[in-house]
């Protein structure tokens, strides 16, 4: 994402993974999906925070701020946040 070097992933593309992300995961804090994303050489088309508050006005994922977690908190909507399997 915006401090790794990598892959610069399309919009849909990067919108796909983060959910994958999240739904594998659980919720995610915006570190926790860059240090993810930078793992696999990839990053979002924009600054992460960014990107993710754009997927929340799509209503793609739910943020929240987290004081536990010392960040923005990451989730899907309706808290669904089981695995693929």
């Amino acid at each position: 994402m915006t401090a790794v070097r990598g892959e610069v992933m399309g919009e849909k593309e990067a919108e796909e993974y983060v959910i994958r992300l999240i739904r594998s995961v659980g919720p995610m804090t915006t570190r926790e999906i860059e240090v993810a994303a930078s793992l696999e050489k990839r990053r979002c088309p924009d600054q992460t925070v960014l990107f993710l508050a754009k997927m929340r006005g799509k209503g793609l994922i739910e943020g929240e701020a987290s004081i536990e977690r010392n960040g923005w908190l990451w989730s899907l909507p309706g808290g669904v946040q089981v695995p693929l399997g």
